[in-house]
């Protein structure tokens, strides 16, 4: 009996030392032709122009670095591109009249909806829209009247923009008609701005079980998604960014290293170079007796300083961004500098002169920071300062030159690092300047 054990032992051992070494012969020819592999595309890359990732380069060199693309890749996507153009434009010519026939649909929603089967109809009707026109804007305020009539997964490709600004609850209706979604935002920019004091936001948020992590007056598209982003970067202990682009290629210094101090923990890179990354930056100590934020004195050194740039240069006109955190301040302002006929209006909107708010997106050449407030409404100046955001929107609205006027002892004393930064960053900035020269 031990003599049969002892040979069935050994013949399973056979067996199992026969597959092991089968398996070994397998994996050996799979390595030896990934190894191939390997060898062929390493020829080819010396072969090609193709830049691979590096990760030896320095850290602001990998992030400027741009691999895997080449002149003669970049040709060839540019002649796809104009090959798909024309395979489009021949299929929209054999079909012109179902596009004219969708259009119609659409203008007249109201009579179709209601027919069996309007819904498919209006989605169909759509399609065809978008086939025609493959990237359409809107603003979510309009979004959920254009596209009440069509269901989940019926938009296939939605672009989020400035997405730190927008509220989860305008993107939600967006977000559920679309098959795939990219968003595009900073947090650390303007926040959403609340229609509802957070207060009663909590208790709309408890009342039908939202999670604060949705509705709060730090919930944005932008934080939503981020969280939910596979990839992304650890900011801090509590923040979590999706995917970030560190180079930074429209403010030259001091603007660039206000902003990546306050907001980016000095991780992002300056996108230019040399001397051509070298602006101009000074704050403007002035002080006054402020009414609702609005400093008189501010308002007429802004005038005179604007006056005696324009007389140097008038085209300058075209390139002055006047911003402050406060809508009290931005409208006096504006009134103030219609005397030198500096304000530009649309609509009856000022649109060089305005809250930072308003400014999101936006660049100019020049840009002046009228702070406004005194000692006697500092909480208003410490909510300016309490954040980097502000900060960090006005300073990078500058291409060239940024400007602060206000009172420099008041912010100085609040106890803001915002505030301590960029006083700092601008004094250490005009020094080195004084140096050179």
């Amino acid at each position: 009996m031990n003599e049969k054990r002892v040979k069935s032992a050994v013949k399973r051992i056979e067996e199992s030392q026969a597959e092991f070494n089968q398996w070994i012969s397998t994996e050996q020819t799979i390595l030896r032709n990934l190894e191939q592999q390997i060898t062929a595309l390493r020829e080819d890359l010396v072969k090609s122009d193709r830049k691979v990732l590096d990760f030896s380069l320095s850290y602001d060199q990998l992030q400027k670095s741009n691999p895997w693309f080449s002149d003669h890749f970049r040709t060839l996507q540019s002649e796809l591109f104009i090959s798909a153009l024309k395979v489009r434009k021949q299929f929209l010519y054999e079909n012109r009249k179902n596009v004219k026939k969708a259009r119609m649909i659409w203008q007249k929603q109201s009579d179709y909806i209601a027919k069996e089967n309007g819904l498919l109809i209006l989605a169909e009707s759509w399609q065809w829209i978008n086939f025609t026109i493959p990237v359409i804007s809107t603003t979510f305020a309009s979004f959920g009247r254009m596209f009440k009539h069509l269901n989940e997964n019926t938009i296939g490709n939605l672009f989020i923009d400035e997405a730190g600004q927008a509220l989860p609850q305008a993107s939600v209706g967006a977000i559920l008609r679309s098959k795939k979604v990219m968003v595009v935002g900073d947090p650390s920019q303007i926040k959403p701005v609340l229609t509802l004091d957070s207060p009663v936001l909590s208790l709309i948020g408890r009342h039908y079980k939202v999670d604060e992590t949705f509705v709060s007056a730090d919930a944005s598209t932008q934080t939503l998604v981020d969280a939910t982003s596979q990839f992304g970067f650890q900011k801090d202990d509590e923040e979590w960014i999706g995917i970030p682009l560190w180079v930074h290629r429209r403010s030259n210094y001091p603007m660039f290293t206000i902003s990546n101090e306050i907001s980016y923990n000095n991780l992002m890179v300056q996108g230019k170079e040399g001397d051509g990354a070298q602006g101009k930056s000074d704050w403007f100590d002035s002080t006054g007796n402020a009414i609702d934020k609005y400093v008189k004195e501010q308002a007429l050194l802004l005038k005179k300083l604007i006056t005696h740039r324009l007389q140097e240069n008038p085209d300058l006109a075209e390139d002055i961004y006047v911003i402050t955190p406060f809508r009290n301040v931005a409208f006096k302002v504006a009134r103030v500098l219609d005397d030198i006929d500096f304000t530009k209006r649309e609509n009856g909107k000022p649109v060089n002169v305005g809250t930072v708010h308003t400014f999101q997106g936006k660049e100019a050449k020049i840009v002046y920071f009228v702070l406004g407030a005194d000692s006697t409404s500092s909480g208003a100046a410490s909510w300016a300062v309490s954040e980097a955001n502000i900060m960090n929107v006005a300073a990078t609205r500058a291409k060239e030159e940024f400007y602060v006027i206000g009172d420099k002892d008041l912010y100085g004393s609040l106890g803001s690092n915002v505030a301590d930064s960029t006083i700092s960053i601008i004094e250490k900035y005009n020094e080195k300047a004084q140096q050179l020269t």
